[in-house]
């Protein structure tokens, strides 16, 4: 494991009560909140380290100190996961012509 990875492991809590936003942790590490969402996506994938997002009035990253939160956790990215599954179908089937039609309804709007 890398200084960094180990630097952002210990920044993220155990337990759900008190998560720790991304940003902050950017910030203090001198990192973009886009590096460090990779580092966070590879402590997962390849160090197999269960970090999870909370989602709402307190957001942030924590490891899940129980079943509970794990499937608290589990149940935010399957809604993710949905979401962009629903996007993914429509790329996989979207008819690459239909937009220009739509344009040519607005062009006097612009």
């Amino acid at each position: 494991m890398t200084e960094l990875e180990k630097r952002i492991l210990r920044l993220i809590p155990v337990g759900a009560a008190q998560p720790r936003a991304g940003r902050y942790i950017a910030e203090l590490l001198g990192l973009d909140i886009r590096t460090l969402r990779d580092h966070i996506h590879r402590l997962i994938v390849l160090r197999g380290i269960p970090i999870v997002a909370k989602r709402g009035l307190v957001s942030g990253y924590y490891i899940p100190a129980n079943d509970t939160e794990r499937l608290e956790g589990i149940r935010e990215l399957k809604a993710q996961y949905n979401t962009e599954g629903k996007r993914l179908d429509v790329l996989i089937s979207a008819d690459l012509e239909s937009y220009k039609e739509l344009l040519k309804e607005g062009a006097g709007n612009v």
